[in-house]
């Protein structure tokens, strides 16, 4: 097994009981374990898990674990606060707990010690909202069942009002592509660009929640592309993250939207310091 692979399978190996309260997702959880930990090909299998309906989110944030782990050669035993990361990503895939958990920029002292920084798991707060998983444990490949530009496991859009519905189902098509990595990829990074500043331009028709979000996300795809960071991990984790807020936003009735692109927006306010 890679070191990745180690730590992976005794951070999901050791999970007490109590934390997963069905039987039936403990053995779910279980049988995961077992199937990544066996694999001779450990990153192909989490991409292969990735398409499983529900858990896209449970996987990226083991990909982001296995990503720190090789990235750090000193990190040898997994911390309560990512097992918990986990197994909280897990619950909301099979649909016991209503909430997901959502990464916290932190440095842990082994990290700061050894002079690389790194980005620490944390469960999120109560009010954190992303993806909406569906229950069904099933094999998914994207394309196959969803509207072109869908999120794999996410519901139809509503329509929304003119170039704000655009911008929501261009958004869509983009972090599907980043999380594939899909040819279209480059040419969508440009697309949501474009759209995002012409949204957030002065003189812009759109509300204010829609502007500040797209002042932000601007200067997110702007370094991104600066660094080459398109591939990168933490770049995948993050635009899963702030797309939930854009797709609750463009469903909404403009009298409901009030305060639902504010976590979307606070998580591109402080992205820099999980590239740090």
């Amino acid at each position: 097994m890679t070191r990745a692979q180690e730590y992976i399978h005794a951070l999901m190996e050791n999970v007490a009981e109590g934390q997963i309260g069905s039987d039936e997702h403990r053995l779910t959880f279980a049988r995961i374990g077992r199937k990544l930990s066996s694999a001779e090909d450990f990153e192909n299998e989490l991409r292969q898990l990735y398409k499983v309906a529900g858990l896209s989110q449970f996987t990226l944030g083991l990909m982001w674990i296995a990503d720190r782990v090789e990235r750090n050669e000193i990190k040898k035993e997994y911390t309560t606060e990512e097992q918990s990361f986990v197994v909280s990503n897990f619950r909301y895939a099979v649909g016991d707990t209503e909430e997901p958990p959502l990464w916290v920029a932190q440095q842990s002292q082994e990290e700061v010690t050894a002079g690389e920084p790194e980005v620490q798991a944390e469960p999120a707060p109560p009010e954190e909202e992303t993806l909406e998983m569906p229950r069904e444990l099933q094999m998914e490949t994207p394309g196959e069942s969803q509207e072109p530009g869908q999120l794999p496991g996410t519901p139809p859009q509503a329509p929304a009002g003119g170039s704000e519905a655009e911008f929501a189902k261009q958004m869509e098509k983009f972090v599907e592509a980043v999380q594939s990595g899909s040819e279209d990829r480059d040419g969508l990074v440009q697309s949501v660009l474009s759209q995002s500043t012409s949204l957030s331009a002065e003189g812009s028709t759109a509300p204010g929640d829609l502007r500040e979000f797209c002042q932000y996300f601007v200067g997110f795809l702007q370094y991104i592309l600066e660094n080459g960071f398109i591939d990168d991990v933490r770049v995948m984790n993050i635009v899963s993250n702030v797309s939930g807020p854009v797709s609750s936003w463009a469903q909404a009735s403009p009298d409901a939207r009030e305060g639902l692109l504010s976590e979307g927006t606070e998580i591109l306010k402080s992205f820099k310091s999980l590239f740090e």
